[in-house]
């Protein structure tokens, strides 16, 4: 494949600049100074902005890339795989595919071989097996590898280590079977993502002022309420006056005062970690309540549980205006651009990294997971 032929598949995939999506992954490396070599990744092929965790891998010089995936509503096998072989064509790297034919695309055909490439290849699996966990140093709690369940615990070595590309509050239950990690003595790893350098957490302030764009919310001059009892609503509300907005942070709906929701543009819903809904006939108020306190107001599912069908109904403007479960993004920092996905994911490699290594030579015990690097906490223990 070509780098022309290459661009044009990033591009069409969503990836509007490949050229920086490259240099980003490599500047992103460079400041980590993420050095896999020696180690096995068992991480996942996916699509769009997720396409670079495996080729981060391989540019950080992992001996062996196993990447998981499978079709799914973000994308086909066969888009998975070309967009993972167009950014490794890019990054002059390889990509081997098991268990699937190679995607018959215009420009994808097998390249001859050639010795002064790396030999640091991509592995893309489509099929989840026990030998590919026995085989991981690292393994991701990203999407397709998930769940890392009792049994896949049970066929690691003594030296894995499993690394969260999120932080430890985030976890969702059934993603990683915590109390067979630790009876196998699997350290489980989260990642600090306000690290002195990455700060990729303050991405969630400019996710939400992208959304109340979405929905005509003009922000500057607009009055906005957050509801959220987590870490999201501290960022966005500091985000959102930093734009020039009036904003109300408010903990739940349960007792709000009179006044409160009056004359609000929108009410911006950012509750991560409450599983019961904040808006609806079991919530904190029901979708009449809301318009009569402040009619005409957007609600902007971030992330928490809201009755969007009797939001709509009563004419509140809902945006995006999908079923959202709890513990669950609308929308995810890569809407942003790529910036963040490699960030994080490369900050949860390195994690991944540096706990192997301790591992590897016996210095590291599940029950210490928590890693210091150039004196912040980089890796956070989760309980």
């Amino acid at each position: 494949m070509s780098t022309a032929i290459a661009s044009a598949v990033l591009r069409q995939a969503g990836l509007a600049h490949p050229g920086r999506l490259v240099d980003l992954m490599r500047r992103t490396i460079a400041f980590l100074e993420l050095d896999l070599r020696g180690l096995c990744v068992l991480t996942e092929a996916a699509s769009g902005p997720y396409t670079v965790t495996p080729v981060i891998a391989a540019l950080a010089g992992a001996d062996r890339v196993i990447a998981l995936t499978r079709a799914s509503r973000y994308g086909s096998l066969e888009a998975v795989i070309a967009q993972t072989q167009a950014l490794a064509e890019l990054c002059s790297l390889d990509v081997q595919v098991q268990g699937v034919a190679q995607p018959m695309l215009p420009g994808l055909t097998p390249r001859p071989e050639n010795p002064s490439r790396p030999t640091a290849a991509v592995e893309i699996c489509s099929e989840r097996s026990a030998e590919l966990f026995a085989a991981a140093d690292i393994i991701t709690n990203l999407g397709f590898v998930r769940p890392i369940d009792a049994a896949a615990v049970a066929t690691m070595k003594p030296t894995a280590v499993v690394p969260l590309m999120c932080e430890a509050w985030e976890i969702r239950p059934g993603d990683v079977d915590l109390a067979a990690c630790r009876a196998a003595g699997i350290p489980v790893i989260a990642t600090n993502e306000d690290y002195p350098g990455l700060e990729v957490f303050a991405y969630s302030g400019w996710l939400a002022l992208k959304m109340l764009f979405a929905a005509q919310v003009e922000v500057h001059k607009s009055t906005v309420v957050v509801v959220s009892s987590d870490r999201f609503g501290p960022v966005i509300a500091d985000r959102l006056r930093r734009a020039g907005a009036m904003v109300r942070l408010l903990p739940d709906l349960r007792s709000v005062a009179a006044g409160e929701l009056d004359r609000a543009d929108a009410l911006i819903v950012a509750d991560y970690t409450r599983s019961d809904p904040v808006i609806g006939p079991a919530g904190d108020v029901t979708a009449a309540e809301l318009a009569a306190a402040c009619p005409g107001a957007a609600v902007i599912q971030f992330a928490g549980v809201v009755d969007v069908a009797s939001l709509l109904a009563h004419e509140m403007p809902v945006y995006p205006g999908i079923d959202l479960p709890a513990r669950r993004m609308a929308r995810t920092l890569a809407d942003l651009g790529p910036r963040p996905v490699i960030e994080l994911h490369a900050a949860g490699l390195k994690v991944g990294e540096l706990a192997a290594r301790a591992r590897l030579v016996g210095r590291f015990a599940a029950e210490e997971a928590e890693i210091v690097w150039r004196g912040h906490v980089l890796g956070q223990r989760v309980a």
